[in-house]
């Protein structure tokens, strides 16, 4: 198979100037791939090195730790955690999906294939994922108000099943298992992992469409759709006028459940993928982007209600992200989709054993505490175990053991 290398100069022309690394063409399957700037023989990128010391391991966790201190307060209802209401759940799922567009998009132009690219990406969440659908399945049977017979009946496969296959909506919920809690469902923070599974297969769609049209015009066709059917939805949401249908709780309506799905989290997605080709740019204005940020969020705060987001969470996450570095935190490890994946379950048993009913305060410190710990547990004994030894969390932690 004949390689062609373009020159950095060409490869700005070919992507409408977005500043990537050396990038190498495969005339077969009409693919392309973006090497590191830093990889040896490699042309050295200017800004590589200041993309590779970022925070953002740490503003992961932060998210993943308001999505936990939401759910308190979603799952009990108690007012002393009122203020843990304001920590919105959306929010940080929309960062999440900013720094999945950063992060995946740089995945995939890493990799040497479309192979490795998915193979990573299993990698990466499924074994996590696995082990806490099947460990909740199992181990809930002694929470169930059914006799073990009735307990692992078909509500019990097409839980399993349907949850194994990321379609979370088909069966929220295990028999008898939750009936009395303010929801049945045993892990409602999984929805978010079907939208990212699908934005990993959107990855090489994007990434090819860019090439062969331009990555302006592409993106702005994608950010536009998808801002179509965010806001169309919403809009149609605030009329009403659809009952629910497919939410947990019964809250919201059918188009309240739709804007939230994957053509209206795209968006979210590619700002992220936005600020991997434009970060050498962008890094340049650091200061105006903090301030832009801070005026939209204001904004958007006081006359839209967080209707607007999408202005400003892809400038928090790049200014928190990138302006000054605070640290390895990757050498501890990646505890932050391990706290969001066990969290729920563990929040709803400790409801359903009336651990809530004792104590606020008691029940945050020891909800909080067994998460925490769970997360840790979960990445040492199994998110790290499947990872390639090229891993990122890998290579950073050998040399971290190195430095000691």
């Amino acid at each position: 198979m004949r390689c062609k290398i373009l020159s950095f100069l060409e490869l700005n022309s070919a992507l409408d100037k977005p500043d990537l690394g050396q990038l190498k063409y495969r005339e077969e399957g009409a693919k392309y791939f973006c090497h590191s700037p830093r990889e040896p023989g490699g042309e050295t990128v200017k800004g590589g090195a200041d993309f590779n010391r970022n925070n953002l391991d740490c503003l992961r966790l932060i998210f993943a730790s308001m999505v936990v201190l939401q759910h308190n307060y979603a799952l009990t209802n108690f007012s002393a955690f009122s203020a843990f209401g304001r920590f919105h759940a959306f929010f940080a799922v929309r960062s999440f999906f900013v720094i999945s567009g950063l992060l995946i998009y740089r995945s995939y132009t890493r990799s040497s294939s479309l192979g490795s690219y998915l193979e990573k990406r299993v990698r990466r969440i499924y074994p996590a994922y696995f082990t806490i659908v099947l460990l909740a399945a199992i181990a809930l049977c002694s929470l169930s108000t059914l006799p073990v017979s009735q307990y692992f009946g078909a509500g019990f496969w097409k839980y399993l099943g349907a949850n194994l296959l990321f379609l979370n909506f088909l069966a929220p919920s295990l028999p008898g298992v939750f009936t009395s809690n303010i929801m049945p469902a045993v892990n409602g923070a999984l929805w978010t992992l079907k939208i990212e599974v699908i934005f990993y297969l959107f990855v090489p769609i994007i990434h090819y469409l860019c090439y062969r049209f331009g990555t302006k015009k592409i993106m702005a066709a994608i950010i536009c759709l998808s801002g179509l059917w965010k806001f169309g939805f919403a809009s149609l949401a605030s009329m009403g006028s659809s009952p629910g249908i497919f939410s947990l709780d019964r809250s919201r309506n059918l188009y309240s459940q739709l804007e939230v799905q994957f053509p209206g989290q795209l968006i979210y997605f590619c700002a992220g993928v936005l600020i991997l080709l434009y970060f050498d740019k962008l890094k340049l204005h650091f200061r105006s982007i903090a301030v832009i940020t801070v005026c939209l969020f204001l904004l958007d705060h006081w006359f839209t209600r967080g209707t607007l987001d999408i202005l400003w969470i892809p400038g928090l996450v790049f200014v928190f992200g990138f302006w000054r570095y605070l640290g390895n935190f990757s050498k501890y490890g990646d505890f932050s989709y391990g706290v969001y994946i066990v969290h729920f379950p563990i929040l709803q048993t400790l409801i359903a054993l009336g651990v809530a009913r004792l104590n606020p305060a008691l029940f945050l410190v020891v909800n909080l505490s067994i998460v925490g710990l769970a997360g840790i547990l979960m990445w040492h004994l199994v998110e790290s175990r499947f990872l390639k030894s090229s891993s990122h969390y890998k290579q950073v932690s050998l040399k971290a053991h190195a430095k000691a």
